[in-house]
């Protein structure tokens, strides 16, 4: 029981005394700042502890030099112990009677020393509080301790408030009831069950709170282009009233007259000038293409009349030629758009289609006259009409009911299709007749002409719950479309992205034709030309995804990036790990200490391990540096061979997730390894990257590309880092084939099977890319996050050399990668990975 020096109240209640306890930090929004899994204990722990018990107090399981100074500052009588070893050291064993008043254990995530620990505690006290580490699952971890300490005689003193020092602590207390120890484990179970649902709640506040802080900063951002903007045309108009005094003022027509002699000779010397200068100097390529340079680019790559007249001959010998029913709800169209529409599908090279228009009810009597003439132009095209406006999901639902078609392709009623559209699909078939979708490149179409091309990755998972990439032209084998239910009303505006949800989690026999089929038709009413036209689609392709996360089981939050008005799935880390953060350095100290301090002060993650493995350093710094490091330090001899030092330090630890890390990074962001952790528990996941931009804030590395400027390049390198990316791709989720080794999150199991580096041939160069590779290979993904953002310092002014060996072990090993990387579109630019137009031919 309780020693004569505990203050207690009546009931079993801790007198809090007349001390005030400070308040939980909040943000301006005063809202309670939940704590950080950096921290094993709050940060005004041993002022609580003491204020609550006073007496000789023991501490196990916390960080000791920094707690240990608090409860000296506070004149306190506490041992603070790392672990059950240090702990029988400091109170060693002095008979039958405890030794402290109080032991807290601040307890972690791996059972490896209960056993010792639950003894050693009840042989110093009779009063045991358990508080739970930053990195814990308390649901898990405290029903089983708790369990633990009663063959020791100890129960939960459930009356007790321990909360103050962590809302899941838990006061035990040596006493023999039998009747209360028989309630022990419901009630445990309950509380880890109302726990869950607590840290659920606050999982949720937390993403809620950075989703307001996102907008907040857009709406500020917006509001200051806005009053520049207003600022601006005040200004316009001033000198638009300025200007027109000017042209009538007396002054300036005097002045016309007398200047008028001395014009057409300044005009002849320019001219002169001019051609001597000789022609401009070519200016540099633009990563964002023109409109009129793709407008050019794509007429050279679209398909000639002589070209369709050769595939219309060669589809009519086809073995497997699929009927394929077009979809295509029509709404008070204006006549020449729907005309158009129609004559796109009119000139498919593909002859085996048939085309459904299905009116929702228009009320525009020019749209309603149009539809039967329309249809009466060939008998592929069929008609139907809804008695009222349903939307688009009703009208595109009885399409599919009147439907004859092994496949249902999507068209939209003001847009244009190519005319090989359906003859690439229906080739693709030959050769993938399993295929249940297939989709293709797209771009708008303007009152100027064609602009703004989407040029697709193959088919990227984590890219497609980014947004909806695929869009347009798609084509779906009906049975599957039929089994997963049509298209669903609620979700009109992102009813496309919805129903290609439910398709994806049903098949992964998915294919892209790379080739601009399809122009989206750019209006002031449609999301082709931007998103918020149409706020309530930014809002249903947002429950479309969280939906999807719901029906596949993986735990997460979907919110809305303001920047790019893409979707962030922010993920739910199920079952912690331990992170090994492997650093390799050879002297060059000051990096390496930026890098840790760095790490150790801004990483929001508790649960980890740095492992510095020392390459032959010979500076007296790094002696020194080592020397005192509080780090593991590994030391490995030899020639540096990247390759072979991260598979040593491998082999070292037992650490479940491996993060391979330059010595010359820094972390700018808490959340980094947090956002990084997401995606590396999944099971389909081999390797996670984070953006790395330079000190300037440029993009060093957002994802590998294979076969650009020889064997790879980084992605977008050179961008600015708050650049959207071509089509947004820099600033979401997306897969690669590879990322880069100085910042590279793998599972140990899955370096394992896949081998590890190759330090035998792939010693310095190209060992990320050929360890991606190969877990590409054994069926992962391999994902980019820009959400977990770092500094990379030296590589701004480094070359890397690469050996011709190295070079030559690439092109052997991986030729189909590098001569085609299914995540870059083989229309893009292999002088540079930019995501600008090629200029060689699609394939």
């Amino acid at each position: 029981m309780l020693k004569s020096s505990m203050r207690v109240q009546r009931g079993g209640q801790l007198a809090r005394g007349s001390v005030n306890l400070p308040a939980r930090p909040s943000n301006q929004y005063n809202v309670a700042v939940l704590q950080t899994s950096a921290n094993s204990v709050r940060f005004d722990f041993a002022r609580v502890l003491t204020q609550k018990f006073s007496g000789k107090l023991v501490i196990v399981g916390a960080a000791t030099d920094e707690l240990q100074k608090q409860f000296d500052h506070l004149k306190a009588d506490t041992a603070v112990c790392r672990n059950a070893t240090a702990l029988a050291a400091a109170v060693p064993r002095n008979g039958r009677t405890p030794s402290a008043d109080l032991a807290v254990w601040v307890y972690s995530q791996t059972p490896a020393d209960d056993k010792a620990m639950v003894e050693e505690l009840a042989r110093v006290s009779e009063d045991i509080v358990l508080v739970p580490s930053g990195g814990a699952s308390l649901p898990k971890r405290r029903p089983q301790l708790v369990a633990s300490f009663r063959p020791y005689g100890f129960l939960p003193d459930y009356n007790c408030d321990v909360t103050d020092l962590d809302p899941g602590a838990v006061r035990l207390v040596r006493r023999e009831t039998a009747e209360e120890a028989s309630f022990v484990p419901a009630v445990e179970t309950a509380f880890a069950r109302l726990n869950q649902q607590m840290r659920a709640v606050e999982r949720s506040l937390r993403t809620r709170m950075s989703e307001l802080e996102a907008a907040d900063r857009h709406i500020a951002k917006l509001e200051e282009k806005v009053l520049s903007l207003k600022e601006a045309k005040r200004e316009l108009k001033q000198l638009k009233l300025e200007k027109h005094a000017l042209r009538k003022c007396p002054e300036r027509k005097l002045g016309q007259i007398i200047l008028a002699p001395y014009r057409l000779p300044q005009k002849l010397f320019r001219e002169v000038a001019k051609r001597r200068q000789g022609p401009p100097a070519e200016a540099p390529r633009q990563a964002v293409n023109s409109a009129s340079e793709y407008q050019a680019w794509f007429m050279r790559h679209r398909v000639t009349p002589e070209q369709v007249i050769a595939m219309r001959i060669e589809s009519r010998s086809l073995v497997y030629a699929p009927l394929i029913s077009i979809i295509t709800p029509v709404f008070n169209t204006p006549v020449a758009w729907l005309e158009a529409a129609i004559d796109s599908v009119l000139a498919q090279a593909y002859e085996n289609w048939e085309l459904i228009l299905v009116d929702d009810a228009s009320t525009d009597e020019a749209c309603l006259a149009a539809v039967p003439v329309q249809a009466a132009r060939d008998p592929r095209i069929r008609t139907d009409r809804l008695s009222e406006s349903g939307g688009i999901s009703a009208a595109s639902n009885k399409g599919l009911s009147i439907a004859s078609g092994e496949w249902i392709g999507l068209l939209d009623h003001d847009d244009l299709l190519e005319p090989d559209a359906l003859y690439q699909t229906a080739k693709l078939l030959q050769t993938h007749p399993d295929a249940d979708l297939i989709y293709s490149d797209e771009d708008k179409l303007t009152d100027e002409g064609l602009d703004a091309p989407l040029l697709k990755p193959d088919w990227s998972p984590d890219f497609f719950l980014s947004y909806n990439y695929i869009c347009h032209f798609t084509t779906l084998r009906r049975a599957l479309v039929d089994r997963v239910g049509g298209f669903r009303s609620e979700f009109d505006g992102a009813q496309d992205y919805d129903l290609l949800l439910r398709i994806v989690e049903r098949t992964k026999r998915i294919h892209h034709v790379p080739r601009i089929l399809y122009h989206w038709r750019r209006s002031a009413s449609s999301t082709s030309d931007n998103i918020r036209r149409k706020p309530k689609a930014l809002e249903a392709g947002k429950c479309a995804v969280q939906e999807h996360l719901e029906r596949t089981g993986q735990a997460g939050h979907v919110a809305v990036d303001w920047r790019t008005h893409a979707y962030w799935v922010k993920r739910e880390i199920i079952q912690p790990r331990k992170v090994c953060i492997i650093i390799p350095t050879r002297d060059r100290i000051p990096l390496l200490s930026r890098c840790i301090d760095s790490l150790v002060k801004k990483t929001n993650w508790a649960d980890y391990e740095i492992v510095i493995v020392n390459n032959d350093s010979e500076s007296q710094e790094a002696r020194d540096y080592f020397a005192h490091t509080p780090h593991r330090l590994l030391h490995f001899e030899g020639p540096f061979n990247f390759s072979a030092i991260n598979n040593f330090a491998v082999q070292q630890s037992e650490c479940p997730w491996l993060l391979f890390l330059n010595n010359d990074v820094e972390i700018i962001d808490g959340e980094w390894l947090r956002a990084m952790l997401e995606h590396v528990q999944r099971r389909e996941v081999g390797a996670v990257g984070a953006r790395l931009v330079y000190p300037d804030d440029t993009i060093q590395h957002a994802g590998v590309v294979l076969g650009v400027g020889g064997i790879a390049q980084h992605a977008f390198r050179g961008f600015p880092a708050e650049d959207p990316g071509v089509n947004r791709q820099l600033q979401v989720t997306r897969n690669y084939s590879s990322v880069t080794g100085a910042c590279l999150m793998t599972r140990r199991e899955v370096f394992e099977e896949v081998g590890g580096f190759d330090e035998q041939r792939l010693p310095v160069t190209f060992n990320d890319v050929d360890i991606c590779l190969k877990m590409h290979r054994a069926g992962y993904l391999i994902v980019y996050t820009p959400f977990a953002q770092l500094y990379h310092h030296e590589s701004a002014t480094r070359r890397r050399s690469v050996e011709a060996l190295e070079t030559d072990v690439m092109r052997e090993r991986w030729p189909d990668f590098l001569a085609r990387d299914p995540f870059y579109n083989p229309n893009l630019s292999r002088e540079r990975a930019d995501f600008s137009l090629g200029k060689l031919p699609s394939a």
